[in-house]
């Protein structure tokens, strides 16, 4: 039974670890290597074996900055660290490198066995979970100032209104310039208001309340809603549907928050290119797996360059617009398991909602 656990089944041990192992010597010369270790420095055992560890290991002409290695062979205590090391992909690896002292009959240290294990994807992910919750709490606290920004700005633009009246009783050569100056000022702060609303609707645009409802019932109320700004600016709203109603579990208001930004993103692009015989479709689509929705314009369409960012958050191509729109729709579908999708040209663009049948979701 003594003889049970021989030099030879300790090598076959150490060889069948993964994680780089060796052993060294009280003077540091390396006497073993397993093949893990050999892979992981792209050496050959003839040419490192014999060697000072710290010159086949890394190459140095000194001792390692975080070599504990005479210090567990003084004291007969394993030492573990962790460091940080740049490595042969370009990238810097964290490792934690165990060292054990291996005693002989006497009690006394005569071997030390070194373990080096990569930790860099356990690292990784908990840098990104650290980036993540950090990312969440400055969301919450976003939306707690924006929310807090908002109360000055409307007794900024309840000022500007009393001004204004104010101003309007002066002398027409004093007044007008006055007045010029504070309508300045509200249109800035009602800007700003509505940048801040947005916002905060996209704080909200992933919590769903799902219900029954019909997909393209709830579009045929956006255009009902739009249908008044589009006849004064001269633009045809065609509503393509069928009879059949599209259901589906979903939040019925955030949809219709969508749509409706789809909508009116079309009407203001359409009213600033100043196209002539403009025009909005409205089409639907209900298959047993997904209903499709399609809102396409006549307009000069969405530049090249520009269809990249279009989804990005504060990025817009229209003079007033607050770049938060487009992606606040796309957050919403999103959150149904949707997808929103667009092809554009100098005939027009072409904006597609595919929605899934959905059975549940997101609560």
């Amino acid at each position: 039974m003594a003889e049970f656990f021989t030099s030879h089944h300790f090598r076959s041990f150490l060889e069948a670890f993964n994680d780089p192992v060796w052993v060294v010597n009280p003077g540091l010369h390396l006497v073993y290597m397993n093949p893990a270790a050999l892979e992981k420095f792209s050496l050959a055992a003839v040419r490192s074996v014999g060697r000072l560890c710290y010159q086949a290991l890394f190459e140095n002409h000194r001792p390692c900055p975080f070599c504990s290695l005479k210090q567990v062979f003084a004291t007969g205590r394993a030492v573990h660290s962790t460091f940080t090391l740049l490595d042969t992909d370009g990238r810097n690896h964290v490792y934690a490198l165990a060292n054990f002292p291996c005693r002989g009959a006497g009690g006394q240290v005569e071997y030390l066995l070194a373990i080096c294990v990569d930790k860099t994807e356990g690292a990784d992910q908990f840098a990104e979970i650290s980036r993540l919750q950090g990312l969440a709490a400055m969301g919450e606290y976003s939306a707690e100032l924006t929310h807090e920004i908002r109360n000055p700005l409307n007794s900024i633009e309840i000022q500007m209104g009393l001004l204004q009246r104010m101003a309007s009783r002066l002398p027409a050569a004093t007044g007008e310039p006055f007045l010029k100056v504070v309508e300045v000022v509200r249109q800035e702060s009602r800007r700003l208001n509505c940048l801040a609303a947005d916002f905060l609707k996209i704080q909200k645009s992933r919590r769903l309340d799902l219900q029954e409802c019909d997909v393209f019932a709830e579009v045929r109320k956006v255009v009902e809603l739009v249908q008044e700004e589009a006849r004064e600016a001269g633009i045809a709203l065609r509503l393509e549907f069928g009879d059949s109603p599209a259901l589906l579990r979903a939040d019925a208001g955030k949809l219709q928050q969508a749509f409706l930004n789809l909508v009116k993103n079309a009407i203001e692009a359409l009213i600033e290119a100043e196209t002539a015989g403009a025009e909005i479709r409205i089409s639907g689509r209900s298959g047993d797996d997904r209903i499709e929705v399609v809102v396409s314009d006549n307009g000069p369409g969405i530049p090249f360059a520009r269809q990249a960012k279009i989804f990005d958050l504060f990025y817009t191509t229209k003079s007033f617009g607050t770049g938060i729109g487009l992606h606040l729709c796309r957050d919403i579908i999103r959150a149904h398991d949707g997808e929103l999708s667009f092809v554009s040209d100098e005939n027009g663009t072409v904006f597609t909602v595919t929605l899934p049948r959905l059975e549940s979701g997101y609560e």
